[in-house]
């Protein structure tokens, strides 16, 4: 039996080699590699595909932000929600996410030719370039097709439209 009266250094104080310590690191970044490719699901990117946009090309105007829904089906899943359609001047036709970049907040357009997140007192030019706020990027945009006469978009398949700050 050992003798109670001897005082024993405490475990942490007692100095570990240089091998020791590599051993010891290694695993724990082995350790968090491990549990992250566990939740890498989480991380990776939803499938993206085209859905169906509510809107008759024809009626758009130049450099005049329309909102619009869609529906369709994107890698087994039903999607639906709605995006921002801006034609520019340029021909151009462009499909911004309805969320911003700041805070996932539904944006509206505004008079003076702006898009307008009030969450946090964003701005946005109709090119989805920050004007004003704390969004870290410009708007999210999707990909845009016409095929037949009609307006595609390439949405992610976990996709949803926020609601707006009041509703």
């Amino acid at each position: 039996m050992p003798d109670p009266t001897v005082l024993r250094p405490s475990p942490l104080a007692v100095p570990i080699g240089r091998r020791r310590a590599l051993v010891v690191i290694g695993s724990s970044v082995a350790g968090m590699v491990l549990l992250d490719g566990c939740g890498s699901s989480a991380t990776t990117p939803a499938p993206r595909g085209w859905v169906a946009a509510d809107v008759d090309p024809a009626m758009l105007e130049v450099d005049k932000p329309v909102p619009v829904r869609f529906s369709g089906t994107v890698g087994g899943s039903a999607v639906a929600g709605s995006a921002w359609l801006v034609q520019h001047s340029s021909g151009d036709l462009v499909a911004f996410d309805p969320r911003c970049t700041h805070a996932q907040c539904a944006y509206d357009a505004t008079d003076d030719g702006r898009f307008a997140c009030l969450c946090h007192e964003a701005f946005f030019d109709f090119d989805g370039k920050v004007l004003a706020g704390p969004p870290p990027r410009a708007l999210d945009r999707f990909g845009v097709r016409e095929t037949d006469g009609r307006i595609e978009l390439e949405v992610p398949a976990d996709f949803s439209t926020p609601r707006p700050k009041d509703a």
